[in-house]
């Protein structure tokens, strides 16, 4: 394969020495150079493919698996997309992977990172994806004397050239999802796609997952405001330590909203470890991807099953803090300046994301750690909107006890929204810092927000609970729901806590080298935390 892609190059050079001697006006472009370079290389390797030649975008297609015939073809409307990526240089070196395994076999793989497809927005104008990719997921494909369009199930080798895959930027992997080879600039490139389902409206699916696993977990406490004792136990949740005059607190295991106006959030006020959690919520005709509801890939999670992690996950829990107070013999937690706050951050397929807790961290990497105490996050809580996290945190902590256990759901509007946090790996020594400032091939997460996010949020929600819209409403002045849009930079900037800052460090040997791995968070993730919360003094 080498020496194939030695040939490539050779006839690229070779067609660029000859063009060099034409007169001016018979100059070819540099694409029109790799144009034929490319042809060149398809005939020498797989001629097979050469009546696959797509016009639009200079590149052909290898057709692997035409996927389930009755399903709608993604081109036929916009929608958010989840597909599965691996690309390589012409010599059939790895540049970047999504695949565990294939991860694995490349030593390029961490425990940080969260394997499963993208979940992008693909509609009729290019906004999130790289050119080549777009063309073969959007367009009618030539293949043979047929045309055929991409569909659930679809498996499909695309060989690009750099003017719609890399360009001069080249390319390397990022955020864990490196190969062991970085692109050179303006070289072609093979892109290996498995595309998964499709939806419209990723805001009411993420709202279907958040209360499919709510139904399993111990249900979701009534939303409707008539007078009785559902209507009793919402209001006596919401009570402050002024309220002397209020009804007994009634507690269940069921998951309420801590703030009526504050939509796609919710707390379960009993959870505790001892209340294993299920994942596993979706029915079997909701699945999108294979193990979309319980994470199987990787070196930890596909060793163990997600059961067995979280029966570890949650004896840790209990053998730290214990089982902590009922909430109703504990003190709110505005009685204290600053509360001491504990987490495991989890997306809903099990995955733990980040976590401050080092018994934790024992159990899901295979880093050596060496904080075996662990730092508590700092939560003021006479200013809630002070904080440095995200929305979620800010609404449902203060409703929260002292020495009790809690679970905080909720949907992607209160913490990393459309955009999601992009995956980045930062390689540092003591004498000198290197950024792996790459692209990640599908990480245009900044197009989101401005193009699809925000409409779909206001929309969605407001068509749901019957308001004009959520800007003015909230909790605290400035953090309504509506501003979360109107003030982007809140909940991505200030998600600096989650963006595994306190346990992706590792030491390779006995180099000075470190690598941080900041786990990806896609775009519209619903989240849970599992919290435990203590007085500062403790």
């Amino acid at each position: 394969m080498k020496f194939l892609y030695s040939i490539f190059c050779f006839v690229s050079m070779s067609l660029a020495f000859a063009l060099s001697s034409c007169v001016k006006s018979n100059e070819m472009e540099f694409e029109e150079v790799e144009r034929v370079a490319l042809e060149s290389w398809m005939k020498l390797n797989r001629p097979d493919l050469l009546e696959n030649y797509q016009p639009i975008g200079g590149y052909y297609v290898e057709l692997l698996d035409e996927g389930v015939a009755d399903s709608m073809p993604v081109r036929h409307d916009n929608a958010w997309l989840w597909f599965d990526v691996t690309c390589r240089d012409l010599a059939g070196n790895v540049i970047m992977t999504r695949n565990s395994e294939l991860a694995r076999m490349q030593n390029s793989y961490t425990e940080h990172t969260h394997y499963v497809p993208y979940f992008l927005f693909c509609g009729n104008d290019n906004t999130s994806m790289p050119e080549g990719t777009y063309l073969a997921l959007r367009n009618k494909l030539k293949i043979g004397d047929g045309e055929y369009a991409v569909r659930y199930g679809t498996k499909m080798r695309l060989y690009l050239p750099s003017s719609i895959a890399a360009g001069e930027d080249g390319m390397q992997g990022d955020g864990g999802y490196e190969g062991q080879y970085t692109l050179d600039s303006n070289r072609p490139m093979i892109v290996e796609v498995d595309v998964w389902g499709h939806i419209n409206n990723p805001v009411a699916y993420e709202d279907q997952w958040i209360k499919a696993f709510a139904e399993v977990n111990g249900g979701l406490a009534p939303e409707d405001e008539d007078d009785g004792e559902a209507a009793a136990k919402r209001k006596t949740y919401k009570r402050t330590r002024a309220d002397e005059d209020a009804e007994e607190v009634v507690y269940d295991n069921m998951w309420h909203q801590p703030v009526d106006s504050i939509a796609a959030l919710y707390i379960n006020y009993l959870y505790t470890p001892k209340q294993r959690l299920e994942f596993n919520c979706l029915g079997q005709d909701t699945l999108i991807y294979q193990g979309q509801t319980e994470y199987k890939r990787g070196k930890i999670y596909g060793a163990k099953t997600l059961e067995q992690i979280n029966k570890e996950v949650d004896e840790a829990l209990l053998k730290r803090f214990g089982e902590g107070l009922h909430p109703a013999d504990a003190d709110p937690v505005d009685s204290v300046t600053n509360a001491k706050i504990w987490y495991v951050t989890r997306l809903m397929d099990g995955f733990i994301i980040d976590t401050n807790i080092p018994e934790i961290k024992e159990i899901i990497y295979d880093d050596e750690i060496t904080d075996t105490v662990g730092t508590a996050l700092d939560f003021v809580t006479s200013t809630p909107e002070s904080n440095s996290l995200v929305d979620a945190w800010k609404y449902a902590i203060p409703q929260m006890k002292l020495g009790a256990w809690n679970a905080i759901l909720t949907g992607s509007s209160n913490a990393y929204g459309a955009t999601g946090v992009a995956g980045t790996t930062i390689t540092s020594s003591s004498s000198s810092s290197m950024l792996n400032n790459y692209y990640d091939y599908y990480n245009y997460y900044n197009y989101y927000n401005s193009y699809y996010g925000n409409s779909y949020y206001n929309n969605y929600y407001n068509n749901y609970y019957g308001y004009g819209g959520y800007g003015g409403y909230g909790g605290y002045p400035g953090y309504g729901y509506g501003g979360y849009y109107d003030n982007y930079y809140n909940n991505y900037y200030d998600s600096y806590y989650y963006n595994n800052y306190y346990n992706n460090s590792y030491n390779y040997g006995d180099t000075e080298t470190t690598t941080t791995i900041t786990t990806e968070v896609q775009p519209y993730s619903p989240m849970l935390w599992q919290i435990y919360i203590e007085r500062e003094d403790e």
